[in-house]
């Protein structure tokens, strides 16, 4: 007899799919991924009195806010405390070895800013985080982690007057939602989203506009920049990467936001499932309130280059229409849809499968992005279509409840003859979430987070049996 989900699981996550009060999808209501000041592209402003140093920035979207302990210094913490589990989301078979995972994560970081002269801020922090597994049995007990440098960077802000913020080190990088750019160390799942590069953010107030330019240089391990205390010499993404960022935002026009974006992205191949690529995407946000209770998002982008190989011809759109009921609680409906094109193994010489680039990470399933591993790579979004229902509600200023339905499809057989997948089925399946957030204060918070997918015709024996998520998580910030 096979052996099943265990019975709490389900009934867990069923008591949060089926709660009254829930539903905004993980992209829009996750706080701990929103972009700040001097990580995501929003320019600092000046200083109300020329004489005080302008406010030391957050490093990371993550990260706590800084407490000033010297006029010029200033320091901050946070420890993550996660306990996930998750059955079948690599295998989709109840049959297979290790396919139940259980374990603790512990994350700790420590951070610093100084601001030595008026316009040189410098800025470090540290981050190692500690696994302690009960299942599978094949990685039971404590795995000990490296103790390395997720940020450290210059940042010279407003020089003479001029009205731009050149970054150079390492930094996390966020712009949108984090669709195409948002993680470049997938690797480490998300103990870090670093990017070793040198950005220009440069303000035309007059014009409302804001102008991006980064140039990018990560390694598969990051040791090449930056010193590792303990290195266990663990890859965070499977290629060395290059590349370069052009992203222009305007907000000239009402309740409407533009942002236009050309990337380039250079993939040389290190580990065994690494891309050799020159990818060049070509793409365009657009954000728009028609009224206060209807906001529409939309991101669209077209790939174009070489992989493996191959020709690149690829193509992604994301969007999503919000409808807010304006009542006390703060309930909101969506509608989402995303298509990515996959490959079709009958073109040859052409590859048409979506690369996400920077943004391989659990944009709407953690569940799916560990699953995703089986085919390609892991968060390697990919040969998909997804409509998202979803419904939120906050009851107090501290608790959100949230849940989502997605039916989910592949455009392309692209893995016809590999055993688990069939030959013809476009249904990948039915997927279902709900999270509990609270935040108990500006120093803690808490999260219970889970998901369900059951496979459909996309999948063939041995694979098609269903897969869960959960996770309880806190966090304290200092």
């Amino acid at each position: 007899m096979r052996p099943r989900i265990p019975a709490a699981l389900l009934l867990s996550i069923l008591a949060l799919s089926c709660s009254p009060l829930s539903g905004l999808a993980a992209e829009d209501s996750d706080a701990s991924r929103k972009p700040i000041p001097g990580s995501s592209g929003e320019t600092q402003k000046a200083p109300a009195t020329p004489a005080q140093p302008p406010a030391l920035s957050n490093l990371s979207p993550w990260g706590p806010g800084m407490h000033s302990v010297l006029p010029r210094l200033a320091l901050g913490a946070d420890l993550r405390v996660r306990h996930e589990y998750h059955y079948n989301a690599f295998t989709l078979n109840s049959d297979a070895p290790d396919r139940e995972y259980d374990y603790q994560r512990y994350r700790m970081r420590v951070e610093a800013a100084l601001l030595p002269v008026r316009s040189l801020e410098l800025n470090a922090r540290l981050t190692t985080e500690r696994r302690w597994y009960i299942k599978p049995d094949s990685l039971d007990g404590s795995r000990p982690d490296e103790i390395l440098f997720d940020a450290m960077n210059v940042a010279v802000r407003n020089p003479g007057g001029l009205p731009f913020t050149l970054r150079v080190g390492r930094q996390d990088i966020v712009f949108g939602n984090g669709w195409v750019v948002m993680d470049a160390t997938p690797g480490d799942g998300s103990r870090t989203i670093f990017f070793d590069a040198a950005r220009l953010t440069w303000d035309f107030r007059a014009a409302r506009t804001t102008v991006n330019a980064i140039g990018i240089a990560n390694a598969s391990i990051p040791d090449t920049w930056l010193p590792i205390v303990r290195n266990l010499h663990k890859p965070v993404t499977e290629q060395q990467e290059n590349g370069a960022i052009l992203y222009v935002s305007n907000r000239a026009f009402s309740k409407t936001a533009i942002d236009g974006y050309f990337i380039y992205k250079h993939d040389r191949k290190v580990q065994a499932n690494g891309s050799d690529a020159d990818i060049k995407t070509l793409g365009s946000l657009v954000q728009r309130e028609f009224s206060p209770r209807w906001r529409y998002r939309l991101e669209v982008a077209l790939e174009r280059g070489a992989k493996n190989g191959a020709d690149l011809r690829s193509f992604g759109i994301t969007h999503r229409l919000t409808y807010s009921f304006g009542d006390a609680r703060r309930h909101r409906v969506h509608l989402g849809h995303e298509y990515l094109s996959g490959d079709d193994p009958a073109t040859n010489g052409v590859d048409e499968g979506w690369d996400p680039l920077w943004g391989r990470w659990p944009q709407w399933s953690e569940l799916l992005v560990s699953n995703l591993a089986t085919e390609t790579r892991s968060g390697n979004w990919t040969n998909l279509q997804r409509i998202d229902f979803g419904w939120a509600c906050s009851p107090t200023e501290q608790l959100e409840l949230s849940a989502n339905y997605m039916p989910l499809f592949a455009p392309a057989n692209s893995l016809t003859g590999r055993p688990g997948f069939s030959s013809d089925g476009g249904f990948r399946g039915h997927f279902g979430q709900a999270i509990l957030r609270f935040r108990f204060s500006e120093h803690l918070s808490a999260h219970i987070w889970g998901g369900v997918f059951s496979p459909g015709s996309y999948y063939s024996a041995p694979k098609g049996d269903t897969a869960c998520f959960v996770r309880a998580e806190a966090v304290v910030r200092w």
